[in-house]
């Protein structure tokens, strides 16, 4: 029971933390499942019941596969209310929630749960007088997104629901499937979703939040997803900056403040790149990450708490365009139509009073000029876009938002679960083309892909050498390049690397030592120019990623190794860290000059491993004994590690073994 996703548009058109977070002391889950909230995630909707009709299990079986193939390790999945508990209180229709939870549990999803939808028997009395007065004012929405009459209701079902998906093994789900993080509602700013007020928000938010941590203390609870600008929007009709609704909300209830471990923004632009040259800055991405941070230290400062992250559980770019009748309006459909009185909707579609604003310009235009394609055309390309800069967009937005510290991104969206039949414009923000196209990749799933097989397990570390980009919310948006530095764990560099208008040839020097490999945003070896050390990269606004290999050389935890022994006494077995200091796995071998030294591990591989060895003083008389461990590797490379054993009868006991340096 979820509306398609109407609301999204209309607000950009007006204006067009790498770090893993622990979930702490968390119950038994599924080996299968991840155990630390990670930062690639896509909005799945597998839980959706448009998708019996039109998927079908073997349809969501596949989509499940496909998310994991491509790397996506989060599930953002409704968990609707107005569905699990639609019969009245306690008649709970859990079948097909737990059948599909488990089985993406099963293929490797941690999975984060909205918490939303309201059943007709619990909604606020005047509910359908709301939705009358919202319609009245050009905003459209669905009796199920009213708000509940009474919140301790809302905790009632919060707390059934967690307690039945903490993979706690206790009147837990069949087979115990994990949610470890939930979301409070799905965009509370705009009417669409929420056609109640920030207090009324405030008080589910506190019941709600207070209901999952009693029954799972360790899971993590977000607020809904806010749609975010610049902090302070508001289109004096029912809609607002999410930051600007989160404080009134907080007024209302100041307990709210304590009421969410994460705050959630969904910082859509659809008719503008992420980091948009001439974009007012503060509307960007990166204006909109950062606003959001400031608001939050702000008022973690003035009302205390420890610091929060930043989620975005939404963010997309759809490629709808005048091609596609199913998802698109152009302009001699609205002339054939024609406005409503408000001038706002349109017969099968809602895009919110701002957009419809913009198509109801468009057609009164091409009216006057008579040249309707030319409009259609002219507003596709406004609105919608190409497969490739979907793509484009897509890593770009990743790379900003891990850059600014962000901890989670969910994408929008894995499939459409309404297949086309919407009418929907967002329907095409899908990576996955419908079942009817056989759930065939778009050049945007193959990004995700490669872009989390290059940054996956990476970590943000800094800014490159070539970067040029300088963040002012109140100027224009500069013409720059981007380049982000991360490392993996095995101590691979990776630059990400874009402009984002035009192209430029970028000279950038090398470290001595460095293998570097060029790829495109697909994951294709491009051909690499290296002259004197210097790297000459065509830059454009697809993004590259170059992979900085460095020189393999041995790290040891030691630098070398003595021990002290009586005579007779036993093996004394000892074990260093062998760490390769350049990239990857390193391949060793070890070999020793002394009969007193047993090698416990003559070869060892990995970026880390241990060396073991065992000193034998045994049959050894008084003495100082010296012997050197020496390590090697591929291409020449060796390391020597000295040994020193001291045998002496006037050791005490109680002081062995002595290790030094």
């Amino acid at each position: 029971m979820t509306t398609p996703r109407f609301s999204a548009l209309f607000a950009v058109i007006l204006l067009t933390l790498s770090a893993l977070a622990p979930l702490s002391a968390a119950p038994p889950r599924l080996s299968s499942q991840p155990d630390r909230l990670s930062f690639f995630g896509l909005n799945t909707y597998f839980t959706g019941l448009e998708r019996n009709s039109r998927d079908g299990e073997a349809g969501v079986a596949t989509l499940i596969a496909r998310g994991r193939q491509i790397g996506a390790a989060w599930a953002r999945e409704e968990l609707s209310w107005g569905n699990l508990e639609r019969a009245g209180k306690g008649r709970w229709e859990w079948e097909l929630f737990d059948r599909r939870l488990l089985a993406a549990a099963e293929s490797g999803y941690g999975i984060i749960g909205m918490l939303l939808t309201t059943p007709a028997w619990a909604r606020v009395a005047d509910c359908p007088a709301r939705l009358e007065r919202y319609a009245a004012a050009g905003v459209r929405s669905l009796n199920y997104w009213c708000p509940p009459a009474n919140p301790q209701d809302y905790a009632d079902y919060v707390r059934a629901v967690v307690e039945r998906y903490d993979g706690d093994g206790i009147d837990d789900a069949p087979g115990s499937p994990r949610v470890a993080a939930w979301q409070i509602w799905n965009e509370p700013n705009h009417w669409e979703t929420w056609p109640g007020s920030p207090a009324e928000y405030a008080a589910i938010l506190q019941a709600g939040y207070a209901a999952a941590k009693a029954a799972d203390p360790s899971a993590i609870v977000a607020t809904g997803g806010l749609y975010v600008l610049d902090g302070g929007w508001t289109d004096g009709v029912g809609h607002q900056d999410g930051l600007r609704f989160l404080d009134a909300a907080i007024a209302a209830r100041p307990a709210a403040w304590g009421s969410f471990d994460a705050l959630a923004v969904h910082p859509y632009m659809p008719d503008s790149a992420p980091d948009q040259p001439g974009l007012y800055g503060a509307a960007t991405l990166w204006g909109r990450l950062t606003t959001a941070r400031a608001w939050l230290d702000q008022r973690t400062a003035s009302r205390g708490g420890l610091p929060r992250p930043i989620w975005i559980s939404e963010l997309g770019w759809s490629t709808c365009t005048a091609a596609e009748s199913d998802c698109y309006v152009g302009a001699a459909l609205l002339a054939e139509a024609g406005p409503h009185a408000d001038g706002a909707s349109f017969p099968g579609l809602f895009l919110g009073p701002t957009a419809s604003a913009v198509y109801a310009e468009q057609l009164a235009e091409a009216e006057q000029q008579a040249e309707l394609a030319a409009a259609e055309a002219e507003l596709a390309a406004l609105i919608g876009k190409t497969e490739q800069q979907q793509a484009d967009y897509l890593v770009r937005s990743y790379g900003i938002a891990m850059a600014l510290g962000v901890r989670h991104l969910s994408w929008f969206q894995l499939e459409d679960k309404f297949d086309g039949t919407a009418r929907n414009f967002w329907e095409e923000a899908a990576i996955f083309r419908t079942a009817a196209q056989g759930y065939g990749p778009k050049p945007a799933a193959v990004a995700y892909s490669t872009m989390v097989a290059q940054l996956g397990a990476a970590s943000f570390v800094g800014f490159g050498p070539l970067h040029s980009f300088a963040y002012s919310p109140g100027a224009a948006n500069p013409v720059a390049r981007f380049h982000l530095r991360f490392r993996t764990a095995d101590n691979y560099h990776i630059d990400l690397l874009w402009r984002n208008s035009g192209t430029e040839i970028a000279a950038l020097p090398l470290e001595p030592g460095v293998t570097a490999t060029l790829l495109n945003r697909d994951g294709a070896a491009l051909p690499l120019a290296v002259e004197d050390g210097v790297a000459h990269i065509s830059l454009g606004e697809s993004p590259l990623y170059l992979r900085h290999a460095l020189a393999p050389g041995f790290e040891l935890s030691r630098s070398q190794v003595t021990l002290f022994a009586r005579p007779g006494d036993g093996p004394l077995p000892f074990a260093i860290e062998v760490r390769n200091s350049g990239s990857g796995s390193l391949s060793w071998s070890a070999s020793v000059d002394a009969p007193w030294v047993r090698l416990d591990t003559p070869s060892g591989q990995g970026f880390s491993s241990l060396l073991r060895f065992t000193l034998s003083p045994a049959g050894l008389p008084p003495g100082d004994y010296r012997a050197t461990l020496r390590l090697s590797a591929g291409g020449g490379l060796a390391r020597d590690l000295p040994l020193r054993l001291v045998v002496s009868p006037s050791i005490e006991r109680r002081y062995l073994p002595q290790v030094g340096r």
